[in-house]
């Protein structure tokens, strides 16, 4: 994949995404870090600027992920990240992910995925898009089932997170308007 033009900005009728950068590592490292975030990712270790750093130069910069900054349509304020990750080009497949700030049940997240699967099917030629979901994210549940997204399994004591054994659901989003490219 090639790295996002640095002016790319998708816009909806809220939100617009555009592409992250180093301008907003604090802003984005609170909310990763949060509570909130943190209890409803996989990936549970603090992050760091140094590791956020890292990310962006090793992965963002070099096109491996694209990662884009929920803003506000009228006040041009943060309010979350969406990103698609480990692409299969052959497959013409990616993963995605989200995390929001401070603002959450405003249909933000939905917004956001709809633009972000948008711009992977009919942009990138991507046929599928895939998510991975805590099942007692009962918030992400919904915010995928909104988006588009169809569950494709449910996998039982699948990871082992902060001592105990949590379910994951995988879900997918595929590209059926007929413009696989």
């Amino acid at each position: 994949m090639k790295k996002v033009p640095h002016n790319l900005r998708l816009v909806g009728q809220n939100i617009y995404l555009r592409p992250i950068t180093i301008d907003d590592t604090e802003l984005v490292l609170k909310w990763r870090n949060s509570k909130k975030v943190v209890e409803n990712f996989i990936y549970r270790q603090p992050v760091t600027r140094q590791d956020h750093i890292k990310w962006l130069e090793n992965k963002v910069d070099k096109g491996l992920v694209y990662q884009f900054i929920v803003c506000d349509l009228d006040s041009d304020m943060p309010v979350g990240v969406v990103y698609l990750q480990n692409f299969e080009e052959e497959n013409k497949k990616a993963e995605s992910g989200i995390f929001l700030g401070e603002v959450y049940g405003k249909g933000i997240g939905t917004q956001a995925y709809k633009l972000l699967l948008d711009y992977a099917f009919n942009e990138l030629g991507m046929h599928k898009v895939v998510a991975r979901v805590l099942a007692g994210n009962t918030a992400s549940v919904r915010l995928h089932e909104k988006s588009g997204y169809k569950q494709e399994a449910y996998l039982r004591d699948e990871l082992f997170l902060d001592g105990k054994y949590e379910d994951l659901i995988l879900f997918g989003a595929i590209n059926n308007d007929g413009k696989d490219k």
